[in-house]
């Protein structure tokens, strides 16, 4: 009988490539991955892996197998839901991940609703951007992420994985009046911009790929003076004058009223925030109520800005 963990340390392997990076997802030693797929070698009787360059690739009797290791590992996270369908009460840990900016609106308004109306039930939260938590989710760390898409630049589907989106979250155009009395209205504002400083987050974030984009369609390059992660900084940056920022309307929650926003288009453009599950658990009740609570509190921020407008 094939052992399952092991079947799982199979499948990040596929996926990860490297041992230290499954070891990492699993909380293992990177010896104790190796030892797994040394066990499960003898257990099936030919080779799993091979090198490939620094990486590790499985062999064509190892794709069969975590082909398998896939439905396998499925068909257990359905068994685990049937049976938490059948509790009168959703109970149990629910592990679940967000960007900054959920972190600090979404979440907390979700929590507080499911300790009042559910509180034999656990929310673990780990904030982390969706380049990292995405992967994750899929291998069952996490079992819910809140992520992010922009226009034009959509999240890639993956069998299995669900995406149902909570909000659109409309991009404002940041500075302080300094910068806003030097702009003509009536004309494009981000290419009026070619000369100003920007604060933008960390290369790899869809959020930058994004503004570089709106940039090069209006004939420049953005100079950049603020590279972070942490939105809170480019809010500081904007508001001393140093440089402007596209910011979505979660990352301006409770930011200083002498601030100038603006429409980044003629048409308001917005990115779509996201609740992304594994279609396995997703109906556990668990995992369901989570998922009700955080489209809820998505759905009071949406009205409190049209409230506003």
């Amino acid at each position: 009988m094939l052992n399952v963990v092991r079947l799982r340390v199979l499948r990040e392997l596929h996926h990860r490539k490297t041992l230290t990076a499954v070891a990492a997802a699993l909380s293992y030693s990177t010896s104790a991955v190796s030892q797994q797929i040394r066990l499960l070698e003898k257990e099936i009787g030919v080779p799993l892996v091979e090198p490939s360059g620094r990486r590790l690739q499985l062999t064509p009797q190892g794709l069969i197998l975590v082909a398998h290791a896939e439905q396998i590992l499925e068909l257990l996270e359905r068994a685990e839901a049937d049976v938490s369908t059948s509790m009168s009460q959703p109970r149990g840990v629910v592990k679940v991940a967000a960007f900054q900016s959920a972190a600090l609106t979404i979440i907390p308004d979700a929590l507080n609703e499911l300790r009042r109306l559910h509180p034999q039930l656990t929310v673990e939260f780990e904030q982390g951007e969706p380049e990292a938590t995405l992967p994750s989710l899929a291998s069952s760390e996490y079992d819910l992420v809140i992520a992010e898409s922009f226009p034009g630049l959509p999240l890639p589907s993956r069998p299995g994985i669900t995406v149902t989106t909570i909000m659109d979250d409309p991009l404002w155009l940041v500075m302080d009046a300094t910068i806003a009395d030097g702009l003509d209205p009536g004309q494009g504002l981000i290419a009026q911009l070619a000369d100003t400083r920007w604060a933008v987050e960390t290369a790899d974030a869809a959020s930058r790929t994004w503004l570089t984009n709106q940039c090069r369609k209006a004939g420049f390059e953005p100079k950049v003076i603020c590279s972070s992660e942490d939105v809170s900084v480019h809010l500081r940056f904007v508001e001393a004058g140093l440089a402007v920022a596209v910011l979505p309307g979660l990352a301006l929650v409770g930011a200083s009223t002498n601030l100038r926003r603006f429409p980044t288009a003629a048409g308001m453009q917005s990115r779509q925030i996201l609740l992304v599950a594994r279609e396995a658990s997703s109906t556990r009740p668990a995992i369901a109520a989570v998922s009700a609570a955080l489209h809820r509190a998505a759905a009071a921020y949406t009205t409190g800005r049209t409230s506003e407008n």
